[in-house]
């Protein structure tokens, strides 16, 4: 299985927890880089989510493309875990 780079994007809402303890709870060998709001004062997290087409947050990124955006649901789940496990 190769080396995938797994990002987070968060304003660090309830709603951007909730869906990282949803990812969390579901992948829990997967590691994920949060970029949160409040940590990007330079301005290279709103650079790279516009690199990578980041349109609303929450969302996850994998190897550059955004797979979720959102709450997952059951289907999110099934589909990342297919996604994750390539």
């Amino acid at each position: 299985m190769k080396r995938m780079k797994v990002e987070f994007f968060s304003a660090e809402c309830r709603l951007c927890q909730r869906t990282l303890d949803t990812l969390d709870h579901a992948f829990p060998d997967i590691e994920i880089d949060i970029h949160r709001a409040s940590e990007c004062t330079d301005g290279s997290c709103c650079a790279l989510a516009a690199q990578y087409g980041v349109r609303a947050i929450p969302s996850l990124v994998v190897d550059g493309k955004v797979v979720l955006v959102g709450l997952p649901d059951e289907e999110d789940i099934k589909r990342l875990a297919t996604i994750l496990q390539s």
